[in-house]
């Protein structure tokens, strides 16, 4: 998926027809219209950041007020739906098998229909357990590069700053090897946000040239033990969803048992 990503981005290809035509070929591996991709991820690295623009990459919406306002049963579906244990499976079910079938249909019946009939079907079932699993630990990878601690996001067009976007809005997170072998460096997402046609291949190698200039000094690093509490976001704290007229940041929070528990970044 991350190769089809940079493939998107015009990135992994020097020339932008090879790029495409990746894009094209790797759809039917991913469960994801490139077309669609290309628009909805192009609109992320857009507008990161600015709360008056909706960016459905992102997985929380709602302050901690927001939510008290709602009528019981919308509060109660969200505390369902939104529990992390849940989220996380459900979201990649409902990303990369069910929403916009229409759209995405083709990518997510032909392949795994092949396989069946060439494979049987035991093969074709042990495929869609993968790509269910696959798609579960990709929002859980979109959910952590952009809600850690201190979120970047701001009130309108005007304030935005690209850079910040980048350095603020995206985390930074160094994988130590093996699990760098599957990543492809998306973990230096900060970097991706800043420019997006360095390929995954070549960000860790940005990173480690950047580190000893001091460039990243203010980017957010997150560790694992950060990484983990803050999969368990879920909300905003209070009513402030945006940085505020003094610079103070916005924060996450976790819902309660886990919050009780530590189960959310400080």
């Amino acid at each position: 998926f991350i190769v089809f990503h940079d493939a998107a981005h015009l990135s992994f290809f020097e020339d932008a027809s090879s790029n495409r035509w990746l894009a094209r070929v790797l759809q039917w591996f991913v469960n994801y219209n490139y077309v669609e991709w290309d628009e909805i991820h192009t609109n992320h690295h857009a507008h990161l950041g600015d709360d008056s623009v909706r960016d459905y990459s992102l997985t929380v919406y709602f302050s901690e007020r927001q939510l008290a306002e709602f009528p019981w049963p919308m509060r109660l579906a969200h505390r369902i739906i939104r529990d992390p244990l849940l989220f996380f499976p459900v979201g990649g079910f409902f990303v990369f098998f069910i929403n916009k079938p229409l759209i995405h249909g083709p990518q997510r019946v032909l392949l795994p229909l092949f396989v069946w009939c060439t494979l049987g079907w035991q093969t074709a079932t042990a495929y869609l357990r993968a790509a269910w699993v696959a798609g579960a630990l990709g929002v859980a990878a979109f959910h952590l590069q952009h809600h850690c601690n201190s979120p970047y996001r701001v009130p309108d067009k005007s304030s935005r700053s690209h850079l910040d976007a980048g350095m603020l809005g995206s985390t930074r997170m160094p994988l130590r090897f093996p699990l760098s072998l599957f990543s492809f460096g998306i973990e230096y997402h900060h970097i991706h946000h800043i420019d997006s046609r360095v390929p995954g291949y070549r960000l860790p190698r940005c990173d480690a040239e950047g580190l000893p200039r001091g460039l990243w000094k203010r980017a957010n690093t997150i560790t694992a033990g950060r990484a983990l509490r803050s999969l368990f976001h879920t909300q905003f704290e209070g009513s402030r969803r945006v940085r505020d007229a003094n610079g103070v940041e916005p924060r996450f929070v976790s819902f309660w048992p886990y919050s009780a528990l530590g189960l959310q970044d400080t």
